[in-house]
C-alpha cells in the first residue's frame, strides 16, 4: 500500500514535469532576465547602470542558495502557445526599449548620472529593462513566486537600490558636508590647539600647519558601497541560516558604523597633517582607505555575526 502511495505520488510528480509546456522555473526566469539586460547593455551603453544586473544576479543567487527549483503550479499551466507568445513579447519589449533608448541617447546623456530631477527619471528609466519580466508568467505565477521566494525578493531589492546612498549623498552633500567638517573640528580640536572651522561650498578646517578641505569623496559612501558588496557576498554564503530580520538591523548598523568611523578617520588626518606628520597622513588617506573601512567592517561582523545567524545545532551520538 504504501509503495503504491509513493508510485502515484511519483506519477504526480512526473506528469507535472511534462505538463508544463516551457519546463520554466524561477531560476530559468531570472537566468533568461539576466542575459537579456546584460544584453540591452551591450547594445544601448545609456541603459548601463551595475544596480539592475547586481539585482537580478543576487535573485538568482540567492534562490541557487536555496537549494530548491521547484516548477510553478501546473494547475495554472496554459497552452504551449501562449507561453510562446510570452517569449515574443518578453523579448520584443527589450528589443523596443533598446531603439528607444538609443533614440535619446545623445539627450540623456547630459543629465545622466546627476542628482537632479532629469538625472533621476533617467535612473528610473534603466530600471525599466526588470519590466519585461512580468510578461514571462501569469500574475498568479508570480503571486505564488512572492510568498515562496519573499526573503529572496527583498534581499535582491536591497541589492537595487545599492547606488541610491550614492546619489542622496551627493544631494544633501552641501549640508551633509558642512555637519561633517563640524564633527571632525569637534574631535580634532580636542588633540590640536588652534584649530578653526570654516563653512562654505568646501568646508574646511583651518589648522596652525595645514589646512584640511572636505569634498565629495570624503563622504565615505565609496567605502560603504564596498561594504555592501561584501556584506551581500556574506549574507548569500549563510543563507539558509540567516536571520534575516536580524541581518537587515546589521546592514543598517553598517550604514551607521561607516558614518561614524569616517569621521574619526577625517579627524585623524587633521591631528596628523597639524602634528608635523604630514607624509603619514598623506599615505593613511590616499592608500588606507579602503583598509580601514574593510578593518571596520571585519571587527563590526565579528561583533554581530552570531546575532544574525542560527548556530548549527550538534547532532546527538
Amino acid at each position: 500500500m504504501i509503495a503504491y502511495s509513493d508510485a502515484r505520488l511519483l506519477a504526480r510528480k512526473d506528469s507535472r514535469l511534462a505538463s508544463f509546456p516551457a519546463g520554466l522555473s524561477v531560476f530559468l526566469v531570472l537566468l533568461l532576465t539576466l542575459i537579456a539586460v546584460f544584453a540591452d547593455q551591450l547594445a544601448s551603453p545609456i541603459l548601463r547602470t551595475t544596480s539592475s544586473l547586481m539585482a537580478t544576479l543576487a535573485f538568482l543567487l540567492f534562490v541557487w542558495r536555496r537549494g530548491q527549483f521547484p516548477l510553478l503550479d501546473a494547475s495554472v499551466t496554459r497552452e504551449r502557445s501562449l507561453y510562446v507568445w510570452r517569449l515574443v513579447g518578453f523579448f520584443a519589449i527589450h528589443l523596443a526599449l533598446i531603439l528607444v533608448s538609443r533614440s535619446v541617447t545623445v539627450v540623456a546623456q547630459l543629465s545622466s548620472g546627476t542628482a537632479t530631477l532629469s538625472g533621476t527619471v533617467i535612473g528610473f528609466g534603466k530600471l525599466a529593462v526588470l519590466a519585461p519580466t512580468l510578461l514571462l508568467l501569469p500574475v498568479s505565477d508570480w503571486k505564488r513566486l512572492v510568498r515562496a521566494y519573499g526573503p529572496e525578493a527583498i534581499a535582491a531589492m536591497l541589492v537595487l537600490t545599492i547606488n541610491v546612498p550614492r546619489r542622496f549623498v551627493e544631494f544633501i552633500w552641501p549640508w551633509y558636508g558642512r555637519m561633517l567638517g563640524w564633527v571632525v573640528y569637534l574631535v580634532a580640536r580636542g588633540f590640536v590647539s588652534g584649530l578653526t572651522y570654516q563653512t562654505g561650498t568646501e568646508p574646511t578646517i583651518l589648522g596652525p600647519l595645514q589646512d584640511t578641505g572636505l569634498i565629495l569623496n570624503c563622504s565615505g559612501v565609496d567605502g560603504f558601497e564596498l561594504l555592501s558588496y561584501v556584506f551581500a557576498f556574506v549574507t548569500l554564503l549563510d543563507w539558509n541560516r540567516l536571520r534575516r530580520g536580524r541581518a537587515f538591523l546589521v546592514y543598517l548598523g553598517c550604514l551607521l558604523s561607516i558614518l561614524v568611523c569616517n569621521a574619526l578617520r577625517i579627524a585623524t588626518v587633521v591631528v596628523l597633517f597639524n602634528r608635523g606628520y604630514a607624509d603619514l597622513a598623506s599615505g593613511f588617506h590616499l592608500g588606507a582607505g579602503p583598509l580601514f573601512f574593510c578593518s571596520i567592517f571585519l571587527v563590526y561582523m565579528c561583533l554581530t555575526y552570531s546575532w544574525m545567524t542560527n548556530r548549527p545545532r550538534l547532532r546527538k551520538a
